[in-house]
């Protein structure tokens, strides 16, 4: 008997052993060809995860990783964004040329098949597209539903011819390709089409506004996948939030957070909410209020994390406060500078990128405020937020628009230790801050503003 009972625990014990534990991790790796970065991201769209993952002097990353399944990520190299998805068990290798991405962008590996089906579809779109937005959205409405209509028919038609993915995939991508017709159509409605024609009179007819307005916003399978999907939800609640601003007259923060109390689905909730108090707490009127109500409507911990790192770094900014620094900031005019370097001055930021209209709009007057306060104990300094591959763009925009003041790049973009630390969520930012390096205004008035001439001479004792 005894000796049964044993051989039956053996048995036990090597069945048990045969049978492989549930992979719960993926694992990307390749190699980056003439990368200047150190490292790559690796971000999710629900914004729940994100991670830099070192890449070696040869180009060489590696990294195994427990990932949201299901969920879309973009790799980012600060310059290029592949769109990638991960199932548990994936092995993904990839490889490219930074300078010549588009050509050489390769794929192997458990998943490679699925990704490079998402590159392919990438090019496609650029190639239908045509790269002139310009061109795309000043056509007539026809002609412009009709080139939308033609981008979807042909990425469903690759879609159907690109065999091993997975049949759950296909079914939602089907879905996105919709969607990222939609978020054109937004965004020709919106804005784009009376700005490229000049035709502030411009309705769209039904044929536009019918597909926005017919469509459910609810869906949770396809807000965890639709990158398109979400920009939809996120217009489509933010507009909610403006009709009901309007309506009972109260500030829109305000009508933003009662708007997404009323969304029923937890997940879409919280990444809403999320998004949106994340770019507007920085220019809060209310910032408490508006802290305190968010983490009375999220139920995520992650976001609650974030949202009181980011709250607790902007309290930091107040007036009298000492300012983040920065240092070693290419000069355009050559070398480089640090905030050090203006101590004993007021100092006037710009933060600015040479793509931004907006930014852009602001020179004029800016150049009168350089000039008004020429000889003044006041440093007026740009920083731009350019990536590496709008460099040279930076360096010709600085020298044909004659830009005065001090004119600086940052040494990464968004991603800047300065921008990060002051929390800039949009641009144009412009910062004032005193002759001890403490801040003045971590939000001070624009260049056009009527209330930054009276600052300025108050603080100058003009």
């Amino acid at each position: 008997m005894k000796k049964a009972l044993s051989v039956l625990v053996l048995y036990c014990l090597l069945a048990c052993q045969s049978k492989k534990d549930p992979v719960d991790y993926v694992i990307i790796s390749g190699k980056i060809s003439n990368l200047d970065s150190k490292e790559v991201s690796l971000t999710a769209i629900n914004g729940e995860f994100k991670k830099q993952i070192p890449v070696e002097d040869n180009g060489i990353f590696r990294d195994t990783l427990r990932l949201f399944p299901k969920v879309p990520y973009v790799l980012s190299d600060g310059t290029h964004f592949i769109d990638l998805y991960f199932e548990n068990g994936y092995d993904l290798i990839l490889t490219y040329d930074a300078k010549h991405y588009e050509n050489t962008l390769k794929f192997r590996g458990t998943g490679s098949a699925l990704n490079e089906y998402f590159h392919v579809k990438q090019k496609k779109t650029i190639e239908i597209w045509g790269g002139d937005a310009e061109k795309v959205y000043s056509l007539k409405e026809p002609e412009f539903i009709a080139k939308m209509q033609g981008l979807s028919n042909a990425l469903k038609e690759l879609l159907k011819n690109t065999d091993s993915i997975p049949e759950e995939i296909r079914k939602k991508e089907s879905r996105n390709i919709d969607y990222e017709r939609l978020i054109i159509y937004s965004s020709y409605l919106d804005s784009a089409h009376a700005e490229f024609t000049n035709n502030s009179n411009f309705k769209a007819s039904e044929k536009i506004t019918g597909p926005l307005d017919s469509l459910a916003y609810d869906i949770e399978e396809d807000f965890n996948y639709s990158k398109r999907y979400r920009s939809l939800a996120r217009r489509y609640y933010a507009n909610k939030a403006e009709e009901l601003s309007k309506k009972d007259s109260v500030a829109y923060n305000t009508a933003f957070l009662e708007t997404m109390k009323n969304i029923s689905i937890d997940n879409i909730r919280n990444a809403l909410l999320f998004n949106g108090v994340k770019y507007s707490l920085p220019y809060s009127k209310n910032m408490d209020a508006d802290y305190q109500s968010f983490m009375e409507i999220s139920t995520s911990t992650y976001h609650k994390k974030e949202i009181t790192a980011s709250f607790n770094k902007l309290k930091m900014l107040a007036s009298g406060e000492v300012s983040p620094v920065f240092t070693d900031l290419e000069n355009h005019a050559g070398g480089t500078a640090s905030l050090s370097d203006f101590k004993g001055k007021y100092v006037y930021i710009d933060v600015w990128a040479t793509w931004c209209a907006p930014c852009i709009a602001e020179i004029p007057a800016l150049k009168e405020m350089e000039e008004l306060y020429s000889g003044k104990n006041i440093a007026f300094l740009s920083i731009s937020i350019d990536n590496k591959k709008q460099y040279q763009a930076w360096r010709d925009m600085v020298t044909e628009k004659a830009l005065g003041g001090i004119q600086l790049i940052a040494e990464n973009a968004w991603e800047s230790k300065f921008v990060q630390a002051y929390q800039i969520m949009g641009i144009p930012r412009f910062i004032l801050i005193d002759p001890e390096g403490k801040i003045v205004n971590a939000k001070a008035p624009a260049p056009s503003n009527v209330g930054l001439k009276p600052l300025l001479n108050e603080l100058l004792d003009i």
